[in-house]
């Protein structure tokens, strides 16, 4: 998923796509098409606020998780 604005984030790949989930989460920790657009929307809407908070505050609300070994960056 991409969205427009800011992309400065610790959860965003390098070419700025949002990293929602853990690539190895299980599927009860990630959307699944059955789940529906509602609930794809809420979950972006959800990360966006983390990262507008996390631009204000220094501070991610919400669980994290490793990006080094999926994206070839430095943990932050």
């Amino acid at each position: 998923m991409f969205a427009d604005g800011p992309t400065e984030s610790p959860h965003r790949y390098s070419g700025g796509e949002l990293c929602m989930w853990w690539p190895f989460d299980g599927p009860e920790r990630r959307w699944l098409r059955r789940d529906g657009g509602a609930a794809l929307l809420g979950q972006i809407v959800a990360h966006l606020v983390r990262e507008e908070w996390w631009r204000r505050t220094g501070e991610w609300v919400g669980e994290e998780a490793p990006h080094a070994a999926q994206d070839g960056q430095e943990d932050e």
